[in-house]
């Protein structure tokens, strides 16, 4: 039963170009007062192979462009900018079978458009969430890149605090371990990431969230762990931790 419910995610993924990347995590996403986060005002880029342009105004909006050199063994994600600027980074080691997305918005509240661009891993049932999201936020007239490591990452993974009315970044992973009721179960782990102008630090206000992965749509905090089983799962597998690049 297991393996059959795994296979189905694979599928619906590699065909479902329509629905974006993430959305399967979006029905395990964290609730605040029984309701989704507000999202981050987004527009999303079109894809035209390998360039993301902006949807309504391209010619002077920038581009974003995803390429890949046969001699080398990483991809660059390359910013073009209308007054010629060209900016380049890091992205990921291999091309995916899923397709990546790219959104532009006011991250860091200083007026000026950042973006984000998803690119997904290349793994199979669960480990199709895996996927690499790189952020280039507005620095003066330049821009910072930083690099996450993360899971399902979406347009609902970009959220506003609604007391600080600042940018948070819901990072999510995915771990299992005995709970309370003697058995083992499985949570996506959600903490909140703020942007400090450098860097993603985790937002301490905001204790991570651990939802239970059950066969249908859940949004409830887990009763399931105590807080010491918590920091035991989590000291298991770690991993998470070094997501966040720089």
């Amino acid at each position: 039963m297991r393996t059959v419910f795994i296979i189905t995610i694979s599928i619906v993924h590699g065909i479902a170009a329509a629905q974006s990347f993430g959305s399967f995590l979006s029905k395990y996403g964290p609730y605040r007062n029984d309701r989704p986060w507000p999202r981050v005002p987004l527009i999303t880029y079109r894809s035209v192979s390998n360039l993301w342009v902006h949807p309504t105004n391209p010619r002077n909006s920038p581009t974003v462009e995803l390429r890949y050199a046969d001699d080398e063994d990483f991809s660059q994600l390359i910013l073009r900018f209308p007054d010629s600027r060209v900016l380049k980074t890091y992205c990921d080691a291999a091309p995916s079978p899923f397709a990546e997305e790219v959104y532009s918005g006011d991250l860091n509240g200083d007026g000026i458009p950042d973006f984000v661009m998803v690119k997904p891993g290349s793994g199979c049932g669960l480990a199709a969430e895996n996927c690499t999201g790189v952020f280039a936020f507005s620095e003066d007239k330049s821009y910072r890149f930083t690099r996450i490591h993360t899971m399902g990452l979406g347009v609902h993974s970009l959220v506003i605090d609604p007391h600080s009315k600042a940018f948070r970044l819901i990072h999510t992973s995915f771990h299992s371990g005995k709970t309370t009721d003697g058995r083992y179960h499985s949570f996506w782990v959600h903490r909140f990431f703020e942007w400090n102008g450098v860097a993603f630090c985790q937002d301490a206000k905001i204790p991570p969230v651990w939802i239970q992965y059950l066969y249908r749509p859940n949004h409830e905090p887990t009763k399931l762990l105590t807080p010491a089983l918590k920091v035991k799962i989590w000291q298991e597998d770690n991993e998470a931790d070094s997501a966040i690049e720089w």
